[in-house]
């Protein structure tokens, strides 16, 4: 015998078909709405029949849509372990669900949502919107996608407002679709750009409802708990409180409205949403019922009417707490939020009716004709929360305020004073600017042509941030880069600096040192520090961890300058621990180390330890105990390539880094099929590699070039190299931007000319330009899954910092 293969594939199941047949009826009425031209012997062409009346085995079924093909070998695992489960249990959750039994609906709850996020996805209409949102895909990769996308929309349909409708007094019935699972946003018509096929309203949108018909009497609506209180006040466009995808939510499994019966008129309506949104194909019981258009002669946004719920929305909002056995408990607002966070990161009065030339209302360091008004409104970070910069602000002041820094307290006073309580403060401040309810895509600055920004991957360290960002700064715009602070709420107790503050005081020392040097930075606009995405969510951490971990398996950092600087960093790490043992400890440590050192001698180096201490700007001035209550954690925090992406991608940002391991990802795992760099930019790219960078290291004269009329011109042509690669029928041409770099390079060699006081090094930039961009599967689903973007993106260019000099020798 042998393996049958079932490669006619139902994307919509013939047991979900059959619910919208009448009694006793074995066939539906199917309607091609784009049916094919057949040629007649004459030449002419005429349209084949567009109606049938067919039973479900001929309905909405199409030939390898789910199979994958490895050589010769064909593969339906898809079809029947992968939705051969999901409907298993869809069936029964569909059930549950039109019938209303409590109980039922209780422990088919989550099957239900789970059956419904792949039917929105399976169906040619969805596999066709992934494609639109990643690009070329292959069958295998194609599948993948749709497996790691289809719960994506599961936790916000089951927060909203479930109303199950009933056509039983209507003589017309729900019609079938194609794409079962629709989306209505009363603010765009089907005509609508952003509906444009396979494109939908997006289901984040305050303003969008989710219509999923259960069988032929009775369709769920589902929407935004606020669009149903407020449904005349809202900006449809704009996305709903707390808008996520794969995030955790707490509710209540008994709310249902259900005793609502729609009119004849009203199941009409709900008919033509359905059609209007369908790809191809309809089915219903009656031939009549297939054409509502017929009837409905109401305007798109009058639909909204059929669909808003009308009565018992008491049963939905309120807040839930609950208790746990080991004394915790947990807490959840109506829209899934579990903080009170966002009532001091709400703005009091939002910014309106700014001037072109006012400082935007997003909390930008720039005026609103160079930063919003050129985006849609539905486009903009929010007005009405305070933004990255403002929260990197007010994470400032907050910092200078605990420490005493804003009474005149010096830093020598800080290494002194240092204690757990400043560390738990300072940390706790940090934890509740961002909140496990924090939109990071959503405060993110929008990418802008006029602007030129660079995330940078290296460690967010005050030793090494002079020479690996703020020197850059004169020839970019603008520097994103990883916050040093943990979000101490989400870390185990003994490694949480706000559980455990004593093992973090060193750390959390070096990281206000780096929060001073960038602030002046910060307030300017051109450094933007964001926490990890991962952070912030931990979907999206979970994601990347298991992403990164399968990326390097069996990966070994190249022995090179990264790894040779990381080496002493640590070891200048454990130098400074030495310094700061208590005396006793000290001469126990020399006496071990030289037996011969006499007490002269072993004075002297105390003393000398003493004054390394005291030089040290990094070093606390006060004892720390000995063992296991004096351990200092050492953290290099910086981002892996794929949060790195993820930033560029949201930013509209190149990426730099300066150490050969980070480059040798970036060449190998971020680009399609390991494409060498396109040969059309080879000539820039030798011409920047012929530059010498003068990177300062001082950050007054930092601030002083940033500030000259007389800046080198090498930030422009950076910025054209990156308009030119992301829209190639407009860009410049290669060998005149190469030649434009040849004669800008004598006026940035020569701004390195000045007397050398040690606060200079010499740099050269390694360009590499993917013929595709730098891109991945991977990092395209972290965009569409939590940020919501339905278009491919790529990173243009990326650089590498290569040091004239060796890193140990500055």
């Amino acid at each position: 015998m042998t393996d049958q293969k079932t490669r006619n594939n139902h994307y919509v199941p013939q047991w979900y078909q059959r619910g919208f047949l009448a009694p006793g009826q074995s066939r539906l009425f199917h309607l091609n709405l784009a049916p094919d031209r057949k040629t007649l012997p004459d030449g002419r062409q005429v349209p084949r029949a567009e109606l049938h009346e067919w039973g479900t085995k001929n309905c909405f079924v199409e030939y390898d849509l789910y199979t994958t093909h490895f050589g010769a070998v064909v593969n339906d695992e898809v079809e029947k372990h992968l939705f051969g489960v999901i409907d298993d249990q869809g069936a029964k959750a569909v059930r549950a669900f039109s019938l209303g039994n409590p109980a039922e609906v209780h422990e088919s709850f989550q099957d239900f949502f789970e059956h419904m996020a792949a039917q929105k996805l399976r169906t040619p209409k969805g596999l066709d919107w992934i494609l639109s949102c990643y690009g070329a895909l292959g069958q295998v990769d194609l599948m993948v996608e749709m497996q790691a996308l289809r719960f994506m929309h599961c936790t916000m349909w089951a927060e909203g407002v479930r109303e199950i409708v009933s056509a039983h007094d209507s003589d017309v019935k729900f019609i079938l679709t194609d794409h079962p699972v629709t989306v209505y946003n009363a603010a765009m018509n089907p005509t609508s750009e952003k509906c444009s096929y396979p494109q939908d309203p997006l289901v984040a949108a305050v303003g969008s409802q989710t219509v999923f018909a259960l069988d032929a009497n009775t369709c769920l609506i589902l929407t935004h708990l606020e669009y149903a209180k407020e449904q005349n006040h809202l900006d449809l466009m704009r996305l709903r409180t707390n808008a996520r995808h794969l995030g955790e939510g707490m509710l209540r499994t008994d709310n249902f409205i259900r005793g609502r019966r729609l009119s004849r008129e009203e199941v009409i309506a709900i008919n033509y949403l359905l059609k209007s949104r369908a790809r191809r194909y309809i089915a219903a019981a009656e031939k009549k019922w297939l054409y509502p258009e017929q009837e409905f002669k109401g305007a798109w946004a009058q639909i909204a009417n059929v669909l808003l719920p009308k009565d018992d929305l008491w049963r939905f909002g309120g807040e839930i707490y609950v208790g746990y056995k080991d004394g915790t408990s947990g807490y959840w607002d109506e829209y899934g939020r579990t903080s009170k966070a966002h009532e001091f990161l709400t703005r009091k009065s939002p910014r309106k009716n700014i001037g072109a030339n006012e400082f935007c209302g997003c909390g930008s360091a720039y005026a609103f004709k160079d930063c919003c008004q050129r985006l849609p409104a539905s486009e903009r970070p929010p007005w009405d929360i305070y933004g990255l910069r403002e929260r990197n602000l007010m994470f400032c002041n907050a910092v200078q305020h605990i420490l005493g820094l804003s009474e005149g307290a010096s830093w020598e006073d800080i290494r002194r004073d240092l204690n757990d309580e400043h560390v738990k403060r300072i940390h706790s401040v940090f934890a509740s600017l961002w909140a496990d309810d924090t939109d990071l895509a959503l405060l993110l600055p929008r990418p802008n042509s006029k602007v030129l920004r660079s995330v940078y991957m290296g460690f967010s360290d005050p030793r090494t941030i002079e020479a690996a960002v703020l020197g850059w700064l004169p020839f970019v715009d603008e520097i994103v880069l990883v916050n040093p602070f943990f979000i101490g709420t989400r870390m185990k107790p003994e490694f949480s600096p706000i559980e455990s503050p004593a093992g973090h005081k060193m750390q959390t020392l070096k990281n206000v040192m780096l929060l001073l040097i960038l602030e002046p930075y910060i307030r300017a606009g051109l450094v933007h520090l964001v926490p990890d995405p991962g952070e912030i969510s931990a979907p999206l951490g979970h994601h990347v961890r298991k992403v990164l971990t399968q990326r390097t398996e069996g990966w070994k950092p190249p022995k090179g300058d990264g790894q040779k600087r990381f080496l002493e960093l640590a070891k200048e790490e454990t130098r400074r621990a030495i310094l700061m043992l208590p005396e006793e400890h000290q001469r126990r440590l020399i006496a071990k180390q030289r037996p011969d050192a006499d007490t002269e001698m072993t004075d002297r180096l105390i003393a000398y330890c003493k004054e390394q201490a005291e030089a040290d700007p990094y070093a606390l001035l006060q004892a720390l105990p000995v063992g296991k209550d004096g351990a200092q954690h050492q953290i290099f925090k910086g981002l892996n390539l794929e949060a790195a992406m993820y930033v560029a991608l949201l930013t509209g940002s190149i990426i730099h880094v300066d150490t050969e391991a980070q480059w040798a990802q970036l060449l190998k795992d971020a680009q399609p099929c390991y494409a060498p760099s396109q040969s059309i930019w080879e000539s820039v790219r030798r011409a920047l590699g012929e530059i010498s960078f003068p990177v300062e290291l001082d950050s007054q004269r930092v601030a002083e070039n940033i500030a000259s009329v007389d800046r080198p011109p090498i930030r422009l042509l950076l910025r054209r190299l990156a308009e030119s690669i992301a829209h190639p029928g407009g860009g410049c041409d290669p060998n005149m931007l190469a030649k434009q770099l040849r004669q800008a390079r004598g006026k940035v060699e020569r701004s390195g000319k000045r007397t050398n006081d040690g606060s200079l090094l010499h740099a050269r930039l390694e360009l590499h330009v993917p013929p595709a961009g730098f891109s991945s599967h991977e990092v395209q689903r972290l965009l569409v899954m939590f940020a919501g973007v339905t278009r491919p993106r790529s990173i243009p260019y990326a650089l590498r910092l290569v040091f004239d000099e060796p890193e140990d020798d500055k």
